[in-house]
């Protein structure tokens, strides 16, 4: 499978078969224009949002028609599980709860954790693992932050982790950039191209963080 970062928590999952699942799209120009990332507008067979936020769930004419996924069920041949957590807010906002969703594609497991508020607990990790690929908030406020992402991966052990949900020119919320995570994770590579190639028996270990330059 390949795996390319759109932008903030959107990411694009390309079977070997070509079947394609978006994950969290943006809705172009949210929030007042504060999400500025260029739309997305390619046809897609499945949309899984972790909750329904405006930077996290979004139809476009463009996808097509996909099946659209809010949870657990099955689209397109994928089973994809849903787990409740806690949102991110901040203090003296309650925000909810988002559902993390974990999917396996070509043999990867995958898990995004939407707006995760806390790294997972014990029970919630042990629901989560084994576990290949983690797409992981590291801008706090709305999420976790730079040192409860790292306390993720280290519950989670997984062999990529892959830093999303952060400030850049692009996405102008009150959340932290990715350096002040990286400045924490010193051993992270950065993807030259992508989309990134991801294949079961070459995968990393221990946990890889892999830095990859939205594409949008």
């Amino acid at each position: 499978m390949t795996l390319t970062y759109i932008g903030h928590a959107c990411f694009l999952v390309t079977a070997d078969n070509g079947l394609r699942i978006l994950v969290d799209p943006f809705q172009p120009w949210a929030f007042g224009g504060r999400i500025g990332i260029t739309p997305f507008e390619e046809e897609v067979d499945v949309v899984a949002s972790t909750h329904a936020h405006a930077d996290h769930f979004h139809l476009d004419t463009s996808f097509g028609s996909p099946e659209v996924i809010r949870g657990t069920g099955n689209a397109c041949g994928i089973e994809f599980l849903g787990l409740e957590l806690p949102h991110g807010a901040e203090p003296g906002h309650d925000e909810g709860t988002v559902t993390g969703l974990r999917f396996e594609v070509d043999g990867v497991s995958i898990f995004h954790p939407g707006d995760i508020g806390r790294p997972p607990t014990q029970p919630e990790a042990e629901w989560i693992m084994p576990l290949d690929v983690l797409l992981l908030p590291v801008g706090g406020t709305f999420t976790i932050g730079p040192h409860d992402a790292m306390r993720t991966i280290s519950a989670l052990r997984p062999a990529v982790a892959v830093p999303m949900h952060y400030r850049t020119e692009r996405v102008d919320l009150r959340i932290a950039p990715l350096d002040d995570f990286l400045t924490l994770a010193p051993d992270y590579v950065r993807a030259v191209r992508q989309p990134v190639r991801l294949v079961k028996h070459k995968l990393p270990q221990p946990t890889r963080v892999l830095v990859m330059d939205p594409t949008h």
